[in-house]
C-alpha cells in the first residue's frame, strides 16, 4: 500500500534518520571555536603564570631524576631549592611531586630544555593526546553507516572541547596520558583483545593518575573475564618493576608518604569529587569522611553493576564504559576540573553508540540518544564553570558530582534499556560475539491501515 504524497506522516515514516550538512556545521564551528578560545589562553600564559603551574612539580622531579637524585624526587627539602631557582625572583612556595615514579621518567626529556619551553611543548603534547584519545574512540565505536562519519567528527569536536581539555592545556597537566590509555582499552574492548584491554587500562592509570582509576579497575573486576583481569596484573606488575628500577624501594616509600600526606594537604572545599560535594557544604570533619566513605561505596558498587551488566554484551560496552568513567571520577579523593578531560573519548564513543540508535528511528540527527548524551556532557561542562574558582563552604556547594552521579544513573539506565539490549549488532560483529545478533522487527505497514 502506497502513501499519499501529501501525507507528512508518510513522508517521515520508515525513513532511516540523516545527519543534516547545517547541523554538523553549526556544532563543528562551535566547537573549534572553544578550541581556538583555549589556545589563545594558553599562549597567553606569562612566565610567572607557568613556574606556578602544575607542571613545575613534574619538572622538578624529572629534573632530579635525570640527575641521579632517584631518592630523593619525593623529598620536599631536595625539592624547593631546585623550585625556588626556577621561578626565581617568584617566591610561590613548593608544589610537591606526587604522581608515581613513571611520570618523573616521562618528564625527564623535556627537562634539558628551560621551564618555559618544556611546558609549552608538554601542553601541547597533553593537547596532542587528548585528539589522538578521541580519535581511537571515533574510530572504535559503531556507526550507522560512512555517511555518518562527519557527523561523528564533529561529535569528536564536542568532546573535545570540553573544560577539562582546557585546564589540562593550560595547567601543564597529565589528563592526555590517562584520557588515551583509556580510549585504547575500549578500542581493544571492541576488537576483542580483552587481555590488550587490561593492560592498556592498568598502565595508563599507574603511570600518571592511579586514584582517578579506583572504579573503572572495578568495573573491570566485574566483568569477570580472566584474560582482562590477566592484563590488567601484567600492566600493573610492569608499572611496579619500572618504578623499582627508577627510584628504588627508598622512592616508593617516599611516593607512598607523599600520596598520604598529599591527600590532606588541600581542602576538601576545593574538590570536584564526592569529597568537594559533602566538604563544600560541611568543611572538613568526620562527618564529611564518613559521608564520602558511604556514597564512594555506593559508587564503586555502580561500577560494579555496570561492569557485569556489560558482561557478554558487546552492545553495551560503550555506556556502560562512560558511566564507569564517570562514576570512578566521582568517588576518586582528589578530583580536579583537568580530570574531567577523561570524559572526552567516552563522550565520542557514547555518540558513535548513539548514532547507531538514532539511525533506528525516523527523522534528522540528532535524535533522543544523542542528545542525551550531548545535554549530558554539556550539564558536566555547565557544572564545572560554576564550580570553578571556588573554595569556599557553603550554598549551592559543588555542582560537577550530581552532573557526573546522573551520567552515571543515565548509564545504568541505559544498560537496561530495552531498546539498547535488542539493537542490532550485526553490523560489527566479530568472532568472539558467542550470542546471535538480535534485530529489531520493522513495521514497515503505513499508520493507520488495517492488519
Amino acid at each position: 500500500m502506497v502513501a499519499r504524497r501529501g501525507c507528512p506522516e508518510a513522508r517521515c515514516y520508515g525513513r532511516a534518520a540523516v545527519a543534516p550538512h547545517r547541523r554538523i556545521l553549526v556544532a563543528a564551528g562551535a566547537a573549534l571555536a572553544l578550541l581556538v578560545v583555549y589556545l589563545v589562553l594558553w599562549a597567553g600564559v606569562s612566565r610567572l603564570d607557568i613556574g606556578r603551574s602544575d607542571f613545575t612539580s613534574s619538572y622538578v622531579a624529572g629534573t632530579l631524576l635525570r640527575e641521579g637524585h632517584r631518592g630523593d624526587i619525593y623529598d620536599e627539602s631536595v625539592q624547593r631549592p631546585l623550585h625556588a631557582r626556577l621561578i626565581d625572583p617568584d617566591r610561590e612556595g613548593n608544589l610537591p611531586f606526587v604522581n608515581p615514579p613513571p611520570a618523573a621518567a616521562l618528564a625527564a626529556p623535556l627537562t634539558v630544555l628551560g621551564l618555559d619551553a618544556a611546558y609549552r611543548l608538554w601542553s601541547l603534547l597533553q593537547l596532542g593526546l587528548l585528539a589522538a584519545a578521541v580519535a581511537v574512540a571515533i574510530r572504535s565505536a559503531p556507526r550507522p553507516s560512512r555517511r555518518w562519519g562527519r557527523a561523528l567528527l564533529t561529535g569528536g569536536a564536542v568532546a573535545l572541547a570540553g573544560l577539562g581539555t582546557a585546564s589540562t592545556l593550560l595547567l601543564g597537566q597529565w589528563d592526555g596520558v590517562s584520557a588515551l590509555g583509556l580510549a585504547l582499552a575500549y578500542a581493544s574492548w571492541r576488537r576483542g583483545h580483552s587481555m590488550r584491554a587490561g593492560a592498556w587500562l592498568a598502565v595508563s592509570a599507574a603511570v600518571a593518575k592511579p586514584h582517578l582509576a579506583l572504579g573503572l579497575l572495578v568495573y573491570a573486576a566485574a566483568r569477570r573475564d580472566r584474560r582482562l583481569l590477566a592484563g590488567m596484573v601484567a600492566g600493573l606488575a610492569g608499572v611496579l618493576a619500572a618504578s623499582l628500577a627508577l627510584v628504588a624501594p627508598s622512592g616508593l616509600e617516599g611516593f607512598a608518604h607523599a600520596t598520604v600526606s598529599g591527600a590532606s594537604r588541600w581542602p576538601a572545599a576545593g574538590m570536584l569529587g564526592l569529597s568537594g560535594l559533602f566538604g563544600s557544604w560541611l568543611g572538613d570533619g568526620a562527618a564529611t569522611q564518613v559521608l564520602v566513605a558511604v556514597t564512594g561505596a555506593a559508587g564503586l558498587l555502580g561500577c560494579a553493576l555496570l561492569g557485569n551488566a556489560a558482561r557478554g554484551r558487546p552492545d553495551r560496552l560503550e555506556f556502560s564504559l562512560a558511566g564507569a568513567t564517570a562514576l570512578s571520577l566521582v568517588v576518586s579523593p582528589h578530583l580536579l576540573g583537568q580530570d574531567l578531560a577523561l570524559l572526552a573519548p567516552a563522550v565520542a564513543w557514547c555518540l558513535g553508540r548513539a548514532a547507531a540508535l538514532d539511525r533506528e528511528r525516523a527523522g534528522n540527527w540528532p535524535r533522543a540518544a544523542t542528545l542525551r548524551v550531548l545535554l549530558l556532557w554539556a550539564g558536566i561542562n555547565a557544572a564545572a564553570v560554576v564550580d570553578l574558582g571556588r573554595n569556599t563552604t557553603g550554598p549551592p556547594g559543588r555542582l560537577v558530582p550530581w552532573a557526573l552521579v546522573a551520567a552515571g544513573v543515565a548509564a545504568l539506565q541505559a544498560t537496561e534499556n530495552r531498546r539498547v539490549t535488542r539493537l542490532s549488532v550485526r553490523r560489527w560483529r566479530r568472532p568472539w560475539m558467542r550470542r546471535r545478533p538480535l534485530t529489531i522487527a520493522r513495521n514497515t505497514a503505513r499508520p493507520g491501515a488495517s492488519r
